[in-house]
């Protein structure tokens, strides 16, 4: 569809089905991806994504829109409850109606959640409704008892990062896709590749790859923060010849993939200094 034959009604479909098909609230990368609808797009019929979320009959969340424990931690379970398991951040982020931010200052850090989940559930009487999710667990990957931090220790409106790594360009490990592209940049030329360009559609990276010695091929690249998004974003990969992503969790990708904290880990370490 030409831009000009995309008008207000067009957006608000392409908003409900996508929120019909994710179970959430599409963002506007979503918009993008799944219906080829630009945020300049919905910025120009609509004003900006939460007006149009509100035309197609949604309820604009996120930032600046305080939101109940309930909504919350209903939310959280909801997400908890499709996925057979303890969601991490970067799992609730891409399923989950709300930022992190509400989480990691009311309930001392992601992983408070599931104990607040548990006393909001007892207070509500309604353990039995959401048994299965109660009975989830999951060990820390780390092999090592993770201790909340103290009252007080999340500090409100301050950013969270990833575990440090020993990348000379980057302190710490990327918590998103635009980490990830950093990330890439840092290390193209290590991993042969020189990047053409960049873009917000799909594919996010288009590059020429040295396959042998003075000899160079142009090759389509997504950037994933996950492998496995790919396939949640319903990219096609026929568009793509590489994914390169920070966690590589798709072993059955019909598409070759560059795990870059496997990388990292083989050229530096697994932290500065080791």
């Amino acid at each position: 569809m030409k831009r000009k034959d995309i008008g207000k009604k067009e957006v608000v479909n392409a908003i409900q089905k996508c929120a019909k098909d994710l179970r959430r609230n599409p963002k506007a990368r979503d918009l993008q991806t799944l219906a080829g609808i630009s945020r300049d797009i919905v910025a120009a019929r609509w004003g900006s994504l939460a007006q149009a979320l509100r035309a197609a009959g949604l309820k604009p969340v996120g930032m600046g829109l305080r939101q109940t424990d309930s909504s919350l931690l209903l939310d959280w379970a909801r997400t908890a409850r499709r996925l057979k398991k303890l969601p991490s951040i970067n799992e609730y982020t891409r399923q989950g109606r709300f930022t992190l931010q509400p989480f990691a200052t009311r309930y001392k850090g992601w992983r408070g959640v599931p104990k607040a989940f548990a006393g909001f559930a007892r207070a509500q009487r309604i353990e039995a409704e959401w048994k299965d999710v109660l009975a989830l667990k999951e060990p820390d990957p780390r092999g090592r008892k993770w201790r909340a931090p103290r009252s007080g220790a999340i500090l409100r409106n301050a950013p969270l990062y990833g575990a440090p790594i020993g990348l000379p360009e980057m302190a710490f490990a990327p918590t998103n896709e635009g980490g990830v592209m950093f990330a890439f940049g840092a290390l193209a030329r290590r991993l042969g590749f020189k990047i053409l360009r960049s873009q917000y559609a799909f594919p996010d990276v288009e590059a020429m790859r040295e396959v042998a010695p003075g000899v160079w091929q142009r090759v389509r690249i997504e950037l994933e923060f996950e492998s496995r998004n790919f396939k949640m974003h319903r990219h096609r990969k026929e568009g793509c010849d590489l994914i390169v992503c920070w966690v590589n969790n798709w072993p059955e990708c019909p598409v070759e993939v560059i795990e870059l904290s496997k990388v990292v880990e083989e050229m530096y370490g697994k932290e500065e200094g080791k």
